[in-house]
């Protein structure tokens, strides 16, 4: 599934003199869920391996592009992961991360006080200047802004150069950004709005830009077009939403992109998807995880490594007669595992047509046979499949298939909406505009975005005449 290929961190050269070194990580999910299993012990491996990378290969700067945490809201426990985790990368070197979909401008303002990043409170006073040495080590990006604001910074670098880090967080389509009113007429497509926001970061990226001694790096959480998704859960990456990398300016040496979970190289190879850090849900069974470091050398190609992970559980779907199973319990080792036990086959001591007592003896489910079949393995679902036509009472874990608030709610406005438009006609209702405002009424609020909705008065209206009725 994964064309890159990935190296040991002891296999990446060693930098050249002149080369200006970017470490690039994305997508850690702190406090995400498989079938209700936590991964905090997995998020800790990784981490202190992603920590152990950053030592061996000493960057210049260390950049992530978004979704530290898996929710707005993330659990004490989490944030402190975080806080710990940023603060031993910032002694290794400069630290950007971004906010992503699943982070919440307001936790991630949180934790860039927690850091001690100072930035806001500078840009707050008009006294951030962001073509100056940064005045921080670990900078938090919690919502997207102006340069003056923090959106661009500079760092000094081991090659003598400079290093320039723009930086564009998740850009959500119903959010309030009122830094770049002067810039986004109201009826701009998202793709619109990203691209102007691009080039005027990119305006400011290179004032005062030597292009024989200086680089820079333009690091994002969005969806690029052309990019490859497999993940089991929803995420903003319908194509209205993608933008097109050949409006980023040419200057920038490496593109960071965080958001999609594939680790992939984008936009003509000229930057990546360092993708998420460990396989988040069934979807990613069997990816690569890696983070990427890539050596910018002005005037020259940037050199890109991308580094493998090993650390953490992996995830696995096995189906197999239950006499099987024991036999693939030290390959499976602790990881976590989905097991669909089918019928014996012919040849495991059964014919084809043999039938198969569904009782186990010494175990009073088939939920409690397979754990003590794969005793280390951790066991977050068991189908039962061995006879497809008897429906079996036992203590079977089945993942539970649900649909997203979006997409029950466009099922129900299919059965439903049609009256509800006949109704208010005078207004003009559309019934794809009624489901695709749901959708981002419901995106902004699960983010903790402003929104700001141009049917603001047809509503208004609406709800009048229901108060009439």
């Amino acid at each position: 599934m994964n064309s890159l290929r990935t190296l040991s961190s002891d296999a990446v050269p060693a930098r050249p003199e002149t080369a200006v070194r970017v470490l690039h990580t994305s997508d850690w999910h702190l406090g995400v869920t498989v079938r209700d299993e936590p991964r905090e012990v997995d998020h800790d491996s990784v981490i202190a391996e992603i920590i152990e990378i950053a030592v061996a290969v000493q960057p210049d700067a260390i950049i992530h592009t978004g979704d530290l945490f898996n929710s707005g809201r993330p659990a004490m426990a989490d944030f402190g992961r975080a806080i710990r985790a940023l603060r031993e990368l910032g002694e290794i070197a400069p630290v950007a991360v971004l906010a992503g979909n699943h982070d919440s401008a307001i936790a991630m303002e949180t934790l860039g006080v927690a850091v001690g990043d100072p930035v806001p409170e500078l840009a707050s006073e008009n006294s951030y200047d962001p073509l100056a040495f940064s005045p921080t080590r670990i900078r938090v990006m919690h919502r997207p802004t102006t340069a003056a604001h923090g959106a661009v910074l500079t760092l000094s670098t081991q090659a003598g150069g400079r290093l320039r880090v723009a930086g564009l967080p998740f850009l959500h389509a119903n959010r309030v950004l009122g830094d770049f009113d002067d810039i986004l007429a109201a009826n701009a497509t998202y793709a619109d709005s990203v691209r102007k926001i691009c080039d005027l970061l990119a305006k400011s990226a290179f004032v005062d830009f030597d292009t024989s001694a200086d680089v820079a790096v333009f690091a994002s959480h969005l969806h690029v077009s052309s990019a490859r998704t497999s993940t089991e859960k929803e995420i903003h990456v319908s194509s209205e939403y993608a933008t097109d990398p050949t409006h980023i300016d040419s200057v920038y040496g490496y593109l960071a992109f965080g958001h999609i979970h594939i680790a992939q190289a984008v936009a003509d190879n000229r930057g990546r998807y360092a993708g998420s850090i460990l396989e988040i849900d069934f979807g990613e069974e069997g990816e690569t995880k890696q983070l990427v470091v890539a050596d910018l050398t002005p005037g020259r190609p940037t050199k890109i490594y991308d580094v493998a992970l090993t650390a953490g559980r992996r995830i696995h779907r096995i189906r197999a007669p239950y006499s099987a199973l024991a036999e693939r319990a030290a390959v499976l080792g602790h990881d976590l595992v989905e097991v669909t036990v089918e019928h014996e086959r012919k040849g495991d001591g059964f014919e084809e047509n043999d039938t198969v007592s569904l009782e186990i003896p010494g175990y009073d489910t088939l939920t409690a046979a397979v754990h003590a079949a794969l005793p280390d393995a951790c066991v977050v679902s068991v189908v039962d499949a061995r006879r497809p036509d008897v429906n079996v009472a036992d203590e079977v874990e089945v993942p539970e298939i649900t649909e997203t608030p979006t997409q029950l709610f466009r099922g129900w406005f299919a059965e439903h909406g049609q009256a509800l438009v006949d109704r208010h006609n005078a207004h003009g209702a559309d019934p794809e505009r009624v489901a695709s405002l749901f959708e981002e009424i419901h995106a902004a609020t699960t983010t903790e975005s402003d929104v700001e909705i141009a049917e603001s008065g047809i509503i208004a209206a609406l709800i009048g005449d229901e108060g009439d009725t």
